[in-house]
């Protein structure tokens, strides 16, 4: 994938097109294997086309078909390619439509988006006025796609999936199977799997983004049943860290699980300043009240614990996280209609250096409690920086 922009190039705007596209396509049994970024720059684009379309079989290119002057993608195409530019006739015909349809005049500046390379395939644009086409060079398909999300998301749905599909039918799907784990570092977790004997052609990779390590085991769907024997025995070595499985994320299991079990959710927040909840909700939780509470209301611990807002319920779990205590310590509760959890622990000095990653880790602990809680395992700190004092 060539992603186009200098608000790209820049960190002005997050590329969501090629996460988006990588997800899209591995689904689809083509795993990306190179991706790279031109800013708005005429010769880096024919040089980068040229160079990418000699290694590439298929090549997706994404954004610079606008109609203002520092849109060059399909002049840079045509460079690339030796061969001039021509205005599409039917594309032009969809360009005047889609003004007219909205009682508006089509400026002059628009006509250069019915410009493509004289050999090229216009691809049409559902949900927008910048027509994409399809270039072949040095053998590489080139696909050339809007910037938008909306339009690029729907041209690569209803254009570009169905020729890649015909020029390059997939013998197998690929499969990913995914495990989100908390509390330890990337190096911890992967020695934990070191001697774990792999199906031939399954890879089995780490992606760390503190405070989490994401686990994936990859392959094909036709080996789906050596991966899963594989993946019973991974999901055992790194139980204690489970977090979630899947793409769904925490909140959505502990969602699932509330649910399955008829339980509604109360909360008291102190350090996480609402983030727990903002979290918890954005999963879909059943939230029954929320709290917020300040750091100058209690002096200790105990004093905390005996004055949080518990409304005893059959069918309410209680979650308490504390306000910082005497700089360097926090609670967290877990009540439940069978027994209550208390813990109290002392933050490591990197934790409390940096408030954003505090509150985050806090959020993970408090749900990984709550979580493991509702699939009938061991309630406990897992947390390297959050230390239980007994």
């Amino acid at each position: 994938m060539l992603s186009t922009g200098d608000e790209v190039l820049h960190g002005e705007i997050v590329d969501t097109n090629a996460v988006w596209l990588a997800s899209t396509f591995y689904e689809a049994g083509y795993a990306l294997t190179f991706r790279t970024t031109s800013g708005d720059s005429l010769p880096t684009l024919v040089e980068t086309l040229q160079q990418r379309s000699q290694v590439a079989d298929v090549l997706i290119v994404n954004g610079g078909l606008g109609p203002t002057s520092d849109d060059f993608t399909a002049q840079a195409a045509a460079q690339a390619a030796g061969v001039r530019l021509v205005r599409n006739d039917e594309w032009l015909l969809q360009l005047n439509a889609f003004f007219t349809r909205r009682g508006r005049e089509m400026a002059a500046i628009n006509l250069k988006q019915a410009d493509i390379p004289d050999t090229a395939e216009m691809l049409p644009n559902g949900n927008g006025t910048a027509c994409g086409f399809r270039l072949e060079l040095n053998n590489c398909q080139i696909f050339f796609t809007p910037g938008p999300p909306t339009e690029f998301q729907l041209m690569i749905t209803e254009q570009v999936l169905p020729r890649l599909q015909h020029y390059f039918p997939t013998p197998d799907k690929l499969l990913c199977l995914r495990l989100t784990t908390f509390g330890r570092g990337e190096s911890f977790i992967a020695a934990q799997l070191a001697d774990i004997s792999l199906p031939v052609g399954v890879t089995l990779g780490y992606r760390a983004a503190a405070p989490i390590v994401e686990i994936k085991l990859s392959g094909y769907q036709t080996q789906h049943a050596e991966m899963e024997a594989c993946w019973q025995v991974i999901k055992a070595r790194v139980n204690d860290f489970l977090l979630f499985e899947g793409k769904g994320g925490v909140a959505a299991g502990i969602a699932s699980l509330l649910t399955e079990q008829h339980y509604s959710l109360q909360l008291c927040e102190g350090i996480t300043a609402g983030l727990l909840n903002w979290t918890l909700a954005n999963g879909q939780v059943s939230l029954c009240d929320t709290l917020i509470s300040g750091s100058h209301e209690n002096d200790d611990f105990e004093t905390w614990t005996a004055q949080l807002p518990v409304k005893p319920s059959p069918q309410t779990l209680f979650l308490a996280v504390s306000p910082l205590i005497d700089s360097q310590y926090l609670g967290f509760v877990l009540v439940t209609p069978h027994q209550t959890y208390s813990f109290k622990v002392v933050i490591s000095e990197a934790l409390l250096a940096t408030q954003q990653r505090l509150q985050e880790v806090v959020v993970l602990q408090a749900m990984y409690l709550l979580h493991r809680w509702l699939s009938g395992q061991t309630v406990t700190i897992i947390y390297q920086g959050l230390e239980p004092i007994v």
